[in-house]
């Protein structure tokens, strides 16, 4: 849900919400993406994060962009709603960074939650359905709940409690780095 707060619903958000001109909100998070981008792609950020997962393993990993969202969101929602273009940017960046840890160990961890045999379509069935199902609502909901709630941070609770819920399944993941895919899934402990 992080990332389709972070990448879809911004714009309209610091638009609509914050009372942004479009092209302000459009150029704010178009300079979080940049940045994002310059990290993860000139400072090659998600393979060093992916590097760091197999050597000091994803959970922690996982944990710690939980443990991040849980913190940050809400504090960087508050930046945003400041007033300062400088501070929008730096809560745009905050959330970015997170989703950059997040993303850098994901893309190993979610093949290792099946076995061999199911994984292509273990993985797609249930990454799509979880993507469309909350991802793809995450907007729509937003909307709603700033406008039901008069809170202009409240899309920051609604990323935070995501994080609440996602530390449950992240503490029962049993460690796959530094297994070998083929076999046995790395499945929630008993």
């Amino acid at each position: 849900m992080a990332d389709y707060t972070i990448l879809f619903y911004m714009p309209a958000y610091l638009e609509a919400t914050l009372g942004l001109e479009p092209t302000t909100a459009l150029l704010a998070v178009l300079g979080m993406m940049v940045v994002v981008v310059v990290v993860v792609v000139v400072m090659a950020l998600v393979v060093p994060v992916g590097a760091l997962s197999d050597r000091v393993g994803r959970k922690p990993l996982l944990l710690a962009s939980c443990v991040g969202f849980l913190v940050a969101s809400y504090p960087a929602f508050l930046l945003m709603n400041q007033g300062s273009i400088r501070l929008t940017v730096l809560g745009l960046l905050i959330l970015g960074l997170l989703l950059v840890l997040l993303l850098g160990t994901m893309s190993a961890t979610l093949p290792a939650l099946f076995h061999t045999r199911v994984r292509y379509g273990g993985f797609a069935i249930g990454y799509n359905l979880s993507t469309s199902l909350f991802g793809g609502t995450t907007p729509l909901v937003l909307t709603y709940l700033v406008e039901r709630t008069g809170n202009n941070a409240v899309p920051g609770l609604y990323i935070a409690a995501a994080a609440l819920v996602s530390l449950g399944p992240v503490l029962g993941l049993q460690e796959s780095a530094r297994r070998p895919l083929q076999g046995s899934p790395s499945v929630l402990a008993s």
